[in-house]
């Protein structure tokens, strides 16, 4: 391999390609996107014998005939690559579906290997393949792996040097006797139909199948699925996830953090840090008389308590949830269940991955919205997600003040979400189109996997968000002692009164709320307020302006999602409506419950 031709790792997805990349590249792994498009892709170097060779994990895809623009950046991958070696990684437990992308790139002339992954699982399903026949049939090389476990990465590292083209003619010339029947001349060119016969004959001579019982996960896997079980389990799966993330937050935060930072920080670093009643002391330490974290409000203080000691448990326990939801396969059973009522707002159930990640935060929500077919699909996703779907810190601080009331603020947002949804989906032009939601066999998640995930993000929390809030409690003070928050709420004053009935005291936190969410929750606690004020107070809030996180990779993915100008001004217009319609509903509703 002289001329170090790329290694291109193709497949469909959810076949574990992802995985076998990581086990092949190198320690340089960089993530791109495609030129003009938001498709991401992987690349790194694969080190061999005669030294080392681009290696790329392509955009998952069913075919070579695209549908979508993922797979559309796969078959130009393939096109644009200069006589590249492609790894096509098939489910062996689904052989059938993985041959026949298989057969395409061979009708196309592309050396190629096989790599039979998850062949552990094919065999415990009683999926019995003759690796050297079905090598024999297709003419290229073929190399069972198990990419999770590494069983198999060595033995296809070093076939790679062996993989060549072949023809569909040929292999109809190779199949046994009798196995042929008319397909003789009628697969070579773009035959769907043809081709799948010839799938039927390779998986004839090659593989057959033994009777076993169904296991506990395939039980499982057919009950998530059918609506009458599947439901509730969903129901009960979603309510595991919060009654978790809400023990596991109060756990940490009550138990151990409000100790710490009221007990012993806070006092310590305000006996000890010099220049008490100066506008140094205000801006890092915040009111010397305060009694506990929250109350402070000062960089040192306030800042690091609700980043360390609200924020990071309830982000912990979240993206927990979420990478075992992930790892099991479920995520796409909540997707298939919960399609129906997304195609009500103009979505698919595929939609349910960016809104769930943006429980966790709204950054990756919005850059999940990738996924999605259309500019409509990912407007409607990115503008409903900023508005209406508070991240897990929100989430975490909003638990932690009112803890009571944090279950019907979110049950009144996610109805906000859908409300809107159904406005907006008629109002902007534009095609919802289906999808074919391939659905993973429900498996046991791998500690391995779970903790990547988990302390990738994390880290990603720890390195974009923490900074996020420390600035913003700056910020907000800087403009205490500027003046700007009492001019500001002497004029915002009559409209929150007058229209939200709450003080013109949440000025401060309606400013905060563009740095972070969560700072403006906690500052809302040290405002005198009624219960239902302080309800309608963190509603307004949540609805209020994205982050400015979450604001820039708005503005990010709208270059390339329908237009900057219309991502953003559509967000922004739809959080204006919001904000007076859902919010004065709110209101409305409390005055006439008597309780506003």
């Amino acid at each position: 391999m002289a001329q170090s031709p790329t290694v291109l790792l193709m497949g469909h997805p959810n076949v574990g390609k992802s995985a076998l990349f990581n086990r092949l590249a190198g320690a340089s792994i960089s993530e791109s996107n495609y030129a003009g498009t938001t498709v991401e892709y992987t690349e790194s170097q694969l080190a061999l014998d005669d030294g080392t060779v681009p290696v790329v994990d392509v955009p998952g895809t069913f075919s070579l005939e695209p549908t979508d623009r993922a797979e559309a950046v796969a078959v130009e991958f393939l096109e644009d690559a200069s006589d590249p070696i492609v790894v096509c990684v098939v489910d062996a437990t689904r052989i059938e579906r993985g041959l026949n992308l298989v057969l395409e790139l061979l009708d196309r002339g592309h050396r190629a290997v096989v790599a039979l992954n998850m062949w552990d699982e094919a065999r415990q399903q009683g999926v019995d393949v003759d690796v050297e026949a079905l090598s024999d049939l297709l003419g290229v090389p073929v190399v069972p792996t198990v990419a999770t476990e590494g069983v198999g990465v060595d033995d296809l590292r070093s076939t790679l040097d062996r993989a060549r083209p072949s023809s569909l003619s040929g292999i109809i010339d190779r199949l046994p006797p009798g196995v042929d029947g008319d397909l003789e001349g009628s697969v070579e060119g773009d035959d769907p139909a043809a081709r799948w016969e010839l799938v039927d004959a390779v998986v004839e001579s090659a593989v057959t199948y033994r009777e076993t019982a169904p296991s506990l996960a395939d039980h499982l896997g057919r009950l998530t699925v059918a609506p009458k079980t599947g439901l509730p389990f969903a129901v009960a799966v979603l309510y595991g996830m919060w009654a978790f993330f809400t023990a596991v937050a109060g756990f940490f935060t009550d138990g151990y953090f409000v100790p710490l930072f009221d007990d012993h920080w806070l006092p310590w670093i305000q006996s000890v840090f010099p220049g008490e009643g100066g506008w140094l002391y205000f801006l890092l330490v915040g009111d010397p008389a305060a009694t506990n974290s929250f109350e402070a409000f000062g960089v040192l203080t306030s800042g690091l308590f609700v980043a360390v000691g609200v924020v990071l448990p309830a982000i912990l326990a979240l993206y927990l949830v979420l990478a075992l939801l992930e790892d099991s396969g479920y995520m796409a059973r909540l997707a298939v269940l919960l399609d129906a009522a997304f195609h009500r707002i103009g979505l698919h159930g595929y939609a349910i991955v960016p809104m769930v990640l943006s429980f966790g935060c709204n950054v990756p929500g919005v850059a999940a919205t990738r996924t999605l077919e259309t500019d409509k699909q990912r407007f409607l996703t990115m503008t409903l997600l900023s508005v209406f779907i508070p991240c897990g810190a929100q989430l975490g601080v909003m638990l932690s003040l009112i803890p009571q009331y944090t279950g019907y603020i979110l049950l009144y947002l996610l109805a906000g979400f859908f409300v809107f949804g159904a406005i907006i989906n008629r109002l902007v032009p534009g095609s919802s189109p289906e999808v074919a939601v391939d659905i993973p066999p429900l498996r046991r998640p791998r500690p391995s996997n779970v903790s990547t995930k988990l302390s990738l993000r994390i880290r990603g929390f720890m390195t974009s968000a923490v900074p996020f809030v420390l600035a913003g409690v700056g910020v907000v003070n800087l403009l205490y002692l500027g003046g700007v928050v009492d001019w500001l709420a002497t004029v915002l004053g009559p409209v929150l009164s007058g229209w939200f009935g709450v003080p013109s005291e949440t000025v401060p936190a309606l400013i905060a709320g563009f740095m972070r969410k969560d700072l403006a929750i906690a500052q809302l606690s040290a405002i005198p307020m009624t219960p239902f004020q302080t309800v309608m107070s963190v509603v307004m809030v949540s609805i209020y302006f994205p982050c400015v996180a979450t604001f820039a990779m708005l503005i990010k993915e709208g270059r390339t999602g329908g237009g900057v100008l219309r991502v953003v001004g559509g967000a922004l217009a739809t959080l204006v409506a919001a904000l007076f319609l859902w919010g004065g509903l709110l209101r409305l509703g409390g005055t006439l419950l008597g309780v506003a």
